[in-house]
């Protein structure tokens, strides 16, 4: 089972390759007791209608595994088009969207920024369900080669979702990679981890045989509660 990691190595998107470079940041951090649904209000109240220059933004909730908060927030998109359309929000809105975000916080925890690097073209907010696998690479050409190769041959399963990325800013764990993998729910996951066992287990052979040193580092789970903007 462990060794589905690398079935999930954090390598956050794979259709073939991404033409234009796809960055993102994460945040994480504690709501309080109950205030979920509060502060998802004040994501929407200062989102709703926004344009974006491309990407977008996920709010997520940290469910099993080694989580760094109770939530996070993902930025998402393109090197040089990335956030909020100009003209969308003022100085002013930024930090009154700020102050009401830190009224159902406890406290914030560390952010990171990376790149998308592989994606097999799945809406992940269509596949709201998600493992994350974290690992620090030594050999990142041949994790690169082997994980879209196993995308694409192995791990293709009933339209989910799987994704793969790199670390560029902050090192959570030491890691420098992370891949993504999306079902509809924790039992749909699983099925997926049999299915492969059962019928691909040769192709997840010659993937650990092929993808170089590889460090796990950690993995969890998440759920993402709301989409702005779009993947």
């Amino acid at each position: 089972m462990k060794k589905l990691f690398t079935l999930l190595l954090f390598g956050l998107f794979v259709n073939t390759a991404i033409s234009q470079t796809n960055t993102f940041t994460v945040y994480y951090f504690d709501v309080k007791p109950g205030m979920e649904s509060s502060l998802a209000d004040v994501f929407d109240s200062f989102y709703e209608g926004v344009k974006f220059n491309s990407g977008g933004v996920y709010l997520e909730r940290m469910q099993r595994g080694d989580v760094l908060g109770t939530h996070r927030v993902v930025a998402f998109g393109e090197l040089g088009k990335f956030g909020v359309a100009d003209g969308q929000k003022t100085s002013q809105d930024w930090q009154q969207f700020r102050t009401n975000r830190l009224k159902f916080m406890e406290k914030r925890g560390p952010s990171y920024s990376g790149r998308i690097t592989l994606s097999n073209g799945v809406d992940p907010f269509s596949k709201g369900y998600f493992q994350l696998y974290e690992a620090k690479v030594y050999e990142p050409e041949k994790l690169i080669a082997a994980h879209s190769k196993a995308m694409k041959e192995v791990w293709d399963y009933e339209g989910n979702a799987m994704l793969f990325g790199t670390y560029d800013v902050g090192t959570p764990g030491g890691a420098t990679h992370f891949a993504a993998f999306g079902a509809d729910n924790l039992e749909s996951l699983m099925l997926w981890k049999v299915f492969i066992e059962q019928n691909n287990s040769k192709g997840q052979a010659e993937y650990f045989k092929s993808r170089g040193k590889v460090e796990e580092t950690t993995n969890y789970s998440l759920r993402i509660l709301k989409q702005y903007g779009g993947f």
